[in-house]
């Protein structure tokens, strides 16, 4: 749907409206009875709405949608909207392009944004809007970027930020109340400091409740999935600035990760008194495939996510009269291969299952069946074609795959009730418990177990980190591939990554330091030949050790670093890296030790 929706970065948004008839639905059809054709797909993201969890006041999920409807003629923008309203749409988040609405400085042209509100608004959308990105013109034309790169940098003066977001808010006062400050602040979205973003988010809330103190602001966190980050702001001055955590899916290939910095979110960071602060699903960092979004909707409907945003033509509508109207209730399965959750709706009880590989196993392994004849019929219809099946006979078995499949006939009352715990997503990762060991450690010359609860072997394909492991010269040992020179090549290897296991230590959130043992190999002569530091997941961030170099003489040297502020929440896909450059030889690894110490002083 390239033509409505604005770039990866901008993703639906939705809210809460009253459930749409099957006359309403015929009523918006035509005068003819017969439904439109579909808009590009764009009824495929219809199913994906506000999941509502059981404690929730509002059992009806609220469908969205996102897209940059500025950028369509108006024949195009009304057939949009058109099928937005007969799908049950109730919300769109359009991206308020600043160079777009000020090309140039104070003269201001809302022509195109206009029709895109008024045109949503004619259909009883709520509107949200993205804020950003920079206007080209407000970039320091010292830095030299082209137009493509400066905006996604900061503006040189925080005045005329000030002075566009404060004519937006007025120019749609009454009309848009959620506003969201520029897109995925990460590396690619946004050239500029985690302070600098602040700064701007702190203007523009403050400019917006000034123009209308019912005014909604939408934080998006950096990377997916980010605890420590909304940890630290949920905190003063940052706690102020904001009403509501973006969250956006990690494109992984185990949902396990996700799933439990959702269980720490959800159900620590945000427990009361901060529960007020709700997480909207805002978008992805990556491209996900179809099955991927819809089991990212049953975890958000476990989580109790009060939005969940989905590109639109990537997703089955034939999922939307199924699940639109689900009540959590609990779940069943958490992984590790079988992921199964519990809901009700004017039906009754309902089973949403799906399995990472294609798996078969008796439906019983779900819950008990309550009735037999409408779990096979339910079983051939809750999902496409060849998502699941139900094999008869005297001992029926139910195959599952990666697209998730609804179940009637099944008995949820044995569901655990309410979110999942980072205990509960722990327990049934099928690993085992490694809390009670002293220490992780790795070491590659360690026949049988050489990765003891510390991992770096399944880490080896991530940027810069395809280490060699050979015997050298006495021990087996990690060695990085360094390209000196000012531009690192794709070939350049600086970095050891490593991972801590969740059961061990996972989002410390400043309650522990932790110390690092790191055994190297000495260069033979000189000095300042070789040496690293250490950049980790932190409670504020990616902090960085004090560089370290290896004293000369050959043979092996061992340095103990301790980190504080430690998060370590697989941010990024690791905990922690070594880095060698800035040494003039490649460093060789034999052994990493990783210990918990006291809680720093001032957490007492």
């Amino acid at each position: 749907m390239a033509d409505v929706r604005g770039g990866p970065s901008h993703r639906p948004v939705s809210a809460g409206r009253p459930r749409l008839t099957r006359a309403h639905r015929r009523a918006r059809a035509g005068p003819s009875g017969r439904a439109r054709p579909q808009f590009l797909g764009l009824a495929a993201c219809l199913l994906l709405a506000v999941v509502s969890c059981a404690s929730c006041t509002s059992a009806n999920p609220a469908v969205g949608a996102t897209g940059d409807l500025a950028l369509l003629t108006p024949e195009a923008r009304e057939r949009a909207v058109i099928h937005l309203a007969d799908s049950g749409v109730a919300s769109v988040l359009i991206p308020l392009e600043w160079g777009r609405v000020e090309p140039q400085p104070g003269r201001f042209v809302w022509g195109r944004d206009d029709a895109a509100v008024g045109a949503a608004r004619a259909r009883g959308f709520e509107v949200a809007l993205i804020l950003g990105p920079t206007a080209p013109w407000a970039v320091d034309p010292n830095l030299g970027l082209s137009p493509d790169l400066a905006c996604f940098s900061v503006p040189k003066s925080l005045s005329s930020w000030d002075r566009y977001v404060r004519r937006a808010a007025t120019h749609f006062r009454g009309k848009v109340r959620v506003w969201q400050v520029r897109a995925q602040p990460n590396a690619r979205n946004f050239r500029g400091s985690v302070e600098e973003y602040f700064a701007l988010l702190a203007a523009a809330a403050r400019v917006l409740r000034a123009v209308d103190p019912q005014n909604r602001i939408i934080q998006p966190e950096s990377v997916p999935f980010d605890p420590a980050g909304l940890d630290r702001r949920l905190k003063a001055p940052l706690g102020g600035t904001w009403d509501i955590w973006g969250a956006y899916l990690p494109a992984r290939a185990d949902l396990s990760p996700s799933a439990l910095a959702l269980a720490m979110m959800t159900t620590e960071v945000l427990a009361p008194p901060s529960a007020s602060r709700p997480v909207w699903v805002v978008g992805a960092a990556g491209d996900l495939t179809a099955d991927r979004w819809v089991q990212y909707y049953l975890l958000a409907a476990a989580f109790g996510a009060s939005r969940f945003y989905a590109p639109p033509d990537i997703l089955h509508p034939q999922w939307a009269p199924a699940l639109s109207h689900l009540r959590y209730q609990g779940f069943l399965r958490l992984g590790p291969g079988v992921w199964a959750f519990a809901f009700t709706d004017d039906s009754g009880p309902a089973v949403v299952a799906w399995s990472e590989q294609e798996t078969r196993l008796p439906p019983s392994a779900l819950a008990p069946v309550s009735d037999a004849a409408l779990l096979a019929t339910s079983a051939a219809l809750g999902g496409l074609p060849g998502s699941a099946g139900l094999l008869a006979g005297p001992a029926p078995m139910l195959t599952l795959g990666p697209r998730p499949v609804l179940l009637r006939g099944l008995d949820i009352r044995g569901a655990r009730a309410g979110a999942p715990t980072r205990a509960d997503v722990l327990a049934a990762r099928g690993t085992p418990d490694l809390s009670g060991l002293a220490s992780v450690s790795v070491d590659y010359n360690r026949p049988g177990q050489p990765e003891v609860g510390l991992y770096n072997r399944a880490l080896r394909a991530l940027p810069g980190g395809s280490v060699c492991e050979l015997p050298h010269p006495d021990r087996i040992a990690v060695g990085t591939c360094l390209r000196p020179g000012p531009v690192a090549p794709a070939a350049d290897v600086p970095w050891v990554y490593f991972d801590v296991d969740d059961s061990w230590l996972y989002g410390a959130r400043e309650r522990l330091r932790v110390a690092v043992t790191v055994e190297v190999e000495a260069p033979a002569a000189g000095k300042e030949v070789v040496g690293f530091n250490l950049y980790y997941d932190a409670v504020d961030g990616y902090r960085t050790t004090p560089w370290q170099w290896v004293d000369g003489g050959g043979g092996w040297r061992t340095y103990r670093v301790v980190l504080e502020g430690v998060s370590f929440t697989n941010r990024n896909g690791y905990d922690f890296r070594i880095n060698a450059k800035g040494s003039h030889q490649d460093l060789w690894v034999a052994s990493v030790k990783v210990e918990k110490l006291g809680a720093p002083a001032s957490a007492g």
